[in-house]
């Protein structure tokens, strides 16, 4: 008798356990699984709009490589706008972007070249793409006659851009008229890449038109 008291004590103290404490298993399971339901449809959500991104670039590379009708849907402007509108979020809205600024500066619009690019700027945080559009930016810049302006974008703060951004600030400073100072760009620059075979010839041509031989360097 006293076991079966027991048993049914038992069976009495986990019915009460569940009645003050069921409800809140039952809460805490519904979260966990809403949670890993919402992930899961969060991820197919995103593979998704990259799989009809990735299809709409491919349309907009194929649309650039023939003669288009304006207004055409398929055109190149209007799948670059739809990708930039649809996509923003993934890296094909700015593939759309810099592929805009590509031909607008193919077509001497050097200031639809320079919406595209800033716009790349506003939407990603990518410290490389920054260097490199803030570099695009520079050549447009120096090309509208804007030296002060252009130099002003160059200033690295990744080290892998060094070497660019000094044979750039010469280039500039050589437009400006100021060879004392593009010379002293370039050389910084070759200093930079004397090991680096491939990246000498041009630093070392434009050296030596300024009279500078790099076998002195």
């Amino acid at each position: 008798m006293e076991e079966l008291r027991t048993e049914e004590e038992q069976i009495a103290a986990i019915k009460n356990w569940w009645k003050e404490n069921g409800n809140s298993i039952l809460i805490a399971i519904g979260l966990a699984l809403a949670i890993i339901f919402g992930w899961k449809a969060y991820q197919n959500n995103v593979l998704q709009n990259k799989i009809e991104a990735s299809a709409m670039y491919e349309q907009l590379l194929a649309a650039a490589t023939r003669p288009q009708l304006a207004g055409e849907a398929s055109s190149v402007s209007y799948l670059a706008d739809a990708l930039k509108a649809k996509f923003i979020d993934t890296e094909y809205g700015i593939y759309a972007a810099l592929f805009l600024a590509k031909e607008a500066v193919n077509a001497d619009d050097l200031e639809l070249a320079k919406t595209e690019l800033n716009w790349v700027l506003s939407n990603t945080d990518d410290t490389s793409l920054i260097h490199v559009i803030n570099g695009r930016l520079a050549r447009i810049l120096s090309q509208q006659g804007d030296q002060e302006g252009a130099l002003a974008l160059l200033h690295a703060t990744d080290s892998a851009f060094d070497s660019e951004y000094l044979e750039l600030q010469g280039d500039i400073k050589l437009r400006a008229k100021d060879e004392a100072g593009a010379v002293d760009a370039y050389k910084k620059a070759f200093a930079l890449v004397k090991s680096e075979p491939q990246v000498q010839p041009l630093l070392a041509i434009k050296l030596a038109d300024l009279g500078v031989s790099i076998d002195s360097l």
